[in-house]
């Protein structure tokens, strides 16, 4: 995987390392070309060095595997980065208030659009998605794309569904476009409908991806990322099109970690003709890869979208949205397969990860004598005790978001009622089962911190401490599995982990340095850990 010219090396000494696999701690490492070749005492790494190579005294520091983020959206994080954030606004009047305050301030060019995101209809005391008519309110020349938290509903102001011709018996297959009992657009969007919007806004440009992914990938390395995995499909508008910025990205030596690109494609005709071009093994020089196919499956548990077997407690008849019919689920699973493609389902609700497993199953019936990729289920909310059997019986492996359950356990046992609560968002338990568990942030959803995420797996409390003793408290995992979601489970989530992922002799020399001891830090200052040197592919890419 390393360049076929490389000749260099980089030995680190006089630290901690925490390997995050057997036989356990040592002191120093030497990695050449990219790839780990001895670890051990100080004096026997230093015997490996010559004249050229990079000897760096950690002085006592703590060494671990690079962090992977299993699942992002890297550019929509870049723009959050110089977005409006309305997270924490508490009326509509407030989110109001807070936009016309951020375009006075930073004025938005002609053609151009204006994003926020981060606002909650539960948090807003109107406890209603704002429509059109209050985003009007803010300005009725600049057309606006209002995120909801989650990503997965939106609210536009009259200007952009005027440019997007979103008018009366507007319909889009697998979303929701609201309206009046006129039948006029309220301007509120979601699910496929918001997937729809964001292809369909006018592309930025090549610079504005460009600045972005800039931020994006330096706010990454600062806080030990080495790898992630991304879906920026929506944002760029083309496959050929990321194509053509990350490889480039690469080619300019612009690209400071692991990025593979997560393909939510439309449909079968899309996927056949991706792989029919050959486009799901086009891989960069070396830290460029085509990734899984995403696949939709359901809504988000917030909205009363997440696919569930049973209807929500408390809305009565409402069971949520299913994005895919079970046989088209089946064939995108199928063809993928076929071609050696891993599936990464994206299904909150308990529903939704049943058709995924019927779709695992019919394609592993199909499929007894070819090679069988491990598949994975993004966020893997809403269980039950015979759907992590199931996952376990198939290799179905889970992929979560430890962030979410401190924005949405006060929501979670009033959607879901308290059985179906105690198996959700369930981690120890998937642990238990045996299923290999990654993790990621859904970065700009939550925050792209892999601190925070490994703090909430730990405690199961937000930032003030709620719940007291931690949401489902028997859920809590301890410091390795937690540490192990974002090191090795990350890694073998995304079919890497035979490469990266642990520090053993034969394996990439992603590394970051602590400058506390993330096992003897109290669990309440876990987000407060601090990250010294980012190495990926034995290259210093940050430094404090």
């Amino acid at each position: 995987m390393g360049d076929i010219q490389r000749n260099d090396s980089i030995a680190l000494i006089n630290g901690v390392i925490y390997p995050m696999s057997s036989p356990g701690r040592a002191k120093a490492l030497f990695a050449k070309n990219g790839i780990i070749e001895a670890i051990g005492s100080d004096r026997d790494i230093l015997s490996l060095c010559d004249s050229k190579t990079t000897v760096l005294d950690i002085k006592g520091k703590f060494l671990m595997p690079g962090m992977t983020d299993t699942h992002n959206h890297l550019l929509a994080t870049g723009r959050s980065l110089e977005t409006l954030n309305l997270s924490g606004s508490s009326s509509i009047q407030e989110m109001i208030d807070k936009s016309r305050r951020f375009l006075s301030e930073s004025p938005i060019g002609e053609g151009q659009w204006f994003f926020a995101r981060g606002w909650d209809q539960n948090h807003l005391a109107e406890k209603r998605f704002p429509n059109r008519y209050d985003l009007d309110k803010i300005t009725g020349n600049i057309p606006l794309f209002f995120e909801r938290s989650c990503g997965h509903i939106a609210s536009l102001n009259s200007k952009a569904l005027d440019i997007l011709r979103i008018r009366k018996g507007f319909k889009i297959s697998g979303g929701v476009v609201n309206s009046d009992e006129n039948g006029e657009p309220t301007g509120v969007v979601s699910e496929a409908a918001v997937n729809w919007v964001r292809m369909n806004i006018p592309e930025s440009s090549d610079e504005t991806l460009m600045r972005w992914y800039k931020r994006a990938t330096d706010e990454m390395v600062k806080l030990g990322i080495t790898s992630v995995q991304t879906d920026d499909l929506g944002i760029v508008g083309s496959t050929d099109r990321i194509f053509r910025l990350y490889e480039q990205m690469e080619i300019e030596d612009k690209m400071p970690l692991r990025i593979a690109e997560q393909w939510h494609l439309r449909d079968e005709t899309e996927l056949t003709t991706f792989i029919e071009c050959g486009y799901h093994q086009r891989n960069g020089i070396s830290y460029f890869a085509s990734g899984p196919l995403k696949i939709h499956v359901d809504g988000t548990l917030g909205a009363k979208t997440a696919a569930l077997r049973e209807e929500y407690s408390d809305e009565p008849g409402n069971r949520g949205i299913y994005a895919r019919s079970q046989g088209e689920l089946d064939r995108l699973t199928a063809i993928a397969q076929e071609a050696g493609m891993q599936v990464a389902y994206y299904a909150i609700g308990d529903g939704a990860i049943d058709r995924c497993l019927n779709a695992v199953e019919s394609t592993k019936r199909l499929s007894d004598k070819k090679r069988l990729i491990s598949h994975r289920i993004v966020h893997c909310q809403v269980g039950a005790n015979d759907i992590y059997k199931r996952m376990s019986e198939l290799g179905v492996m889970a992929d979560i978001q430890p962030a979410f359950v401190t924005s949405d356990w006060p929501i979670v046992m009033s959607r879901l009622g308290a059985e179906r609560a105690r198996w959700s968002y369930a981690w120890k338990t998937l642990i238990q089962y045996g299923i290999t568990v990654g993790a990621g942030s859904d970065s700009p959803t939550e925050p792209l911190d892999p601190m925070l995420g490994i703090r909430a797996a730990i405690l199961r409390k937000d930032l003030s401490g709620q719940p007291e003793h931690g949401w489902l408290p028997s859920e809590k995992l301890d410091r390795v599995e937690a540490f192990s979601m974002y090191t090795k489970g990350g890694a073998v989530v995304c079919g890497e982990g035979d490469f990266r992922g642990t520090l053993e002799i034969g394996k990439a020399a992603d590394i970051i340095a602590f400058m506390e001891n993330p096992f003897k830090i109290d669990d309440h200052e876990i987000q407060n850990l601090t990250i010294g040197l980012t190495v990926v592919d034995g290259k210093i890419r940050y430094i404090r």
